[in-house]
C-alpha cells in the first residue's frame, strides 16, 4: 500500500542560491521545525506556520502544567468544608494535593528542560 507521501508526489524541482552561511541556519531551522529542507520552504512560501520541536514540548508541558494547577486548586476547595470531613478523608485529599504539586514541579522542569 503506497502512503499519503509517495502518492501525491512532487514533480517540480526549483533551484535556490545561497550562501553556505545561509544555508547551515536554513538548515538548522529546518530540523529545529522536524521538517525536511523541502518542507519548510513550501511552509514558509505557503505562508504556514512552523513550530519548532522545542517550542511544541513547551507548550505540551505548559498544557499539563495549566491542568494540575486545576487540579490542586480544586481539591484545595474540598478541604474548605473540613469540619464535615473525618481525618482520614482530610488525609487523603491532602495526599492527593501533595500528589498534585509533584505532579506541577515535574511539569515545570519539563518546560526548563524543553526550553
Amino acid at each position: 500500500m503506497a502512503s499519503n507521501t509517495e502518492k501525491r508526489q512532487h514533480t517540480i524541482v526549483v533551484g535556490v542560491r545561497m550562501t553556505d552561511e545561509e544555508h547551515a541556519t536554513i538548515m538548522q531551522k529546518a530540523g529545529d521545525c522536524g521538517l525536511t529542507l523541502s518542507a519548510y520552504f513550501r511552509a514558509c512560501a505557503l505562508g504556514r506556520k512552523t513550530r519548532s520541536v522545542t517550542t511544541s514540548r513547551v507548550l505540551d508541558a505548559l498544557t499539563i502544567l495549566g491542568n494540575e494547577q486545576r487540579r490542586t486548586s480544586g481539591l484545595i476547595k474540598h478541604l474548605r468544608g473540613e469540619d464535615f470531613r473525618s481525618a482520614s478523608e482530610r488525609a487523603a485529599l491532602m495526599g492527593q494535593i501533595e500528589a498534585a504539586q509533584r505532579a506541577v514541579i515535574e511539569a515545570i522542569r519539563r518546560v526548563d528542560n524543553a526550553g
